[in-house]
């Protein structure tokens, strides 16, 4: 048979048996998003509108409708294969286009965690067995946020198959920078005690002793080999009963090249997300020992969580006898230190960036959370963690957000006792405590975290947010979407929570000190569709669900809905335990924003591109202090 006649009689065949040949669509990344939960829930939102170009509801291309599958139950695994194979587990958001052609995504763990993730050369892999990602979802981002009152869909067969496969992280979602992240890594991985920059100026707690190998503080040489000891210490461990979570301790650089793999980091740019404040949580239905607890001092607040004194007379709370004070043991319950939570508590109420080499002797400005653990791991309310209690009071370690909550949460069914946590507030990561009055949230010198005011509503809601709960046993009471005035649900906008319109007031105007800015860290194409997805976001977080204060102004049209952040923090030039430099010098703002930032002072800025341009000031007992 001729050639001709031979492709005559296929095309015949093909329209004999209905053959019409198709190009399969190919499957395009936009962001693999890994890390901080602070801003997991808005990117997801902002993610469904970008892929559904504002449809409502959202089209359908070649039989696929775009949509959206999240996950609970950590079934999404984070893994790093520079030494053997480490694997951090996590929960997911997935969010596809009419026709499954980009594909959008965010794994949740650890900021540090994501900010190893990214610069991993190789970067970790987005995965998960098949039998994980069948189903419609769970459902953990409520059905009326995504703007067309969808729930989750079932993942298109070649989603479900990039996820198999697994995906390169591309963007690190982080609560600190990556300067910062980079010193807790190194102060983690390293052998416990004083660096040789600190020396008898030191708390010896330098580094934390999950690595024997590294010395205090000091992130290990490039080129030691993977079978070294020197890049993967120590797991930390939960100390949640029977929870198996643990946080991976492995090296990385943020610049030059891995330390592992030889391999050079693409340079990096940081994004600005929003700022979040750390909130203080108690739970008092054990003893009933911090009923009345509703203020602290950063003081008061590094008794406790340094093991001095594991009391409710930490607090100096007053009794109905006049000079005399509240006592009895407490829970203590501490995150992760590669958590940005444990990070930005730690450089903003507790331990403080150190002053090593200044002039003066108070090179330690606070006191550290890790005071006493030493090879406490898990730490689970070890005798001799806590100095000085009535015997009763111990510390323990959460890891995650959903632990360190549920540790209050369980404070009294799990240990008898009254608790006390802290987490990044947003509606979503205290929902299990709020609008329950055997909970509460404390101001932090008399400066209420989240409304202008701190206590319940009056009668005529005169002085405080509409927002705040109406009626309380207690004045902390934490807000729930119920308290909300519109209807009590969400989508509810900021300028209806807060009587000034904009969201936490004392955030913005700089006089509650423990907060961060939430970053997403990429480059080249990702870097760019990191940079919609963070413009889409901030839209829900001004209108729908106000979980942070956008960093930058956001509008409708023309109209200003919300001016932005108009703080910033003295950027300062990080280090290790040996004085080895971590990042570039620094700069506080603009798009040469650099170097380390958590604990810095608060500085105000005369509009978003007007900063002042003070860098090496840090916070601490002392007040303002000069980094050398």
């Amino acid at each position: 048979m001729s050639r001709v006649k031979l492709i005559f009689a296929m095309l015949v065949l093909a329209a004999f048996v209905g053959i019409v040949p198709q190009v399969q669509a190919t499957t395009t990344v936009e962001v693999t998003i890994a890390g901080s939960s602070a801003t997991w829930q808005t990117l997801a939102l902002g993610a469904y509108s970008l892929a559904c170009a504002g449809a409502n509801p959202c089209a359908t291309v070649g039989g696929i409708q775009g949509g959206h599958w999240t996950s609970n139950g950590n079934l999404v695994n984070l893994t790093d294969t520079r030494v053997g194979v480490n694997v951090d587990a996590g929960n997911i958001w997935v969010v596809w286009n009419p026709g499954a052609t980009k594909v959008w995504s965010f794994t949740k763990v650890d900021s540090v965690v994501g900010d190893r993730c990214y610069f991993a050369q190789p970067q970790c892999s987005v995965s998960a067995p098949l039998a994980n990602l069948e189903g419609s979802g769970t459902n953990e981002i409520a059905s009326n946020l995504w703007g067309d009152g969808s729930s989750d869909q079932a993942l298109p067969s070649a989603v479900q198959s990039l996820l198999t496969t697994g995906i390169a992280v591309n963007v690190a979602a982080t609560d600190i920078r990556p300067e910062d992240a980079a010193f807790a890594v190194c102060r983690v991985n390293s052998i416990l005690g004083a660096g040789t920059y600190g020396g008898a100026a030191s708390d010896g707690l330098d580094g934390l002793g999950y690595n024997a190998v590294n010395a205090s503080g000091v992130c290990p040489a490039d080129g030691l080999g993977a079978s070294s000891g020197a890049y993967a210490g120590t797991p930390i461990k939960s100390g949640y009963p029977s929870s198996t979570a643990q946080a991976n301790v492995l090296s990385f650089n943020i610049k030059g090249k891995d330390p592992v793999s030889g391999t050079t980091i693409p340079a990096f740019t940081v994004v600005e997300v929003g700022a979040t404040p750390v909130v203080f949580i108690t739970a008092h239905n054990g003893t009933g020992v911090l009923s009345n607890l509703t203020n602290a001092t950063p003081q008061e607040l590094q008794q406790a969580f340094s093991g001095a004194w594991c009391d409710a007379g930490a607090f100096s709370i007053p009794t109905a006898v006049p000079g005399t004070y509240v006592a009895g043991g407490i829970g203590i319950f501490l995150r992760e230190p590669l958590s940005g939570t444990y990070n930005t508590t730690e450089a903003t109420v507790m331990r403080h960036p150190t002053v090593y080499g200044g002039a003066g002797p108070d090179t330690i400005l606070g006191v550290s959370m890790e005071t006493g653990v030493g090879a406490n791991n898990p730490l689970a309310g070890q005798s001799g963690t806590c100095a000085s209690s009535d015997g009763k009071g111990a510390r323990y370690r959460g890891i995650g957000t959903s632990e360190e909550v549920k540790w209050v949460q369980k404070s009294a069914a799990n240990i008898g006792l009254d608790g006390i946590g802290y987490t990044f507030f947003s509606y979503g990561n205290v929902g299990s405590i709020a609008n329950n009055t055997s909970y509460s949230y404390i101001t932090l010198n008399n400066v209420d975290p989240i409304f202008q005011s701190y206590g319940p509503q009056s009668s005529t809601g005169t002085g405080f947010d509409p927002g705040q709960p109406a009626t309380a046993a207690n004045p902390g009471l934490i807000p729930a979407a119920a308290n909300l005035p519109c209807s009590g649900a969400f989508p509810c906008p900021e300028s209806s929570i807060w009587a000034n319109g904009l969201s936490f007031p004392n955030l913005r105007n700089g006089t509650y000190p423990a907060w961060s800015i939430v970053r997403l860290v990429s480059n080249g194409t990702p870097l760019t569709n990191a940079k919609a997805l963070v413009v889409s976001s901030q839209k829900f977080v001004v209108d729908d669900v106000p979980d942070y204060v956008p960093a930058t102004a956001v509008k409708s049209g023309t109209t200003v809905l919300d001016p932005g952040l108009l703080l910033v923090r003295s950027h300062y030039q990080q280090y290790d335990g040996a004085h080895n430099l971590l990042g570039v010098a620094p700069v506080n703002s603009g798009t040469k924003e650099a170097g380390g930032d958590m604990g810095g002072t608060i500085l105000t800025c005369s509009s978003l591109t007007k900063c002042p341009a003070t860098t090496q000031e840090v916070q601490g007992n002392q007040g303002v202090q000069v980094r050398p």
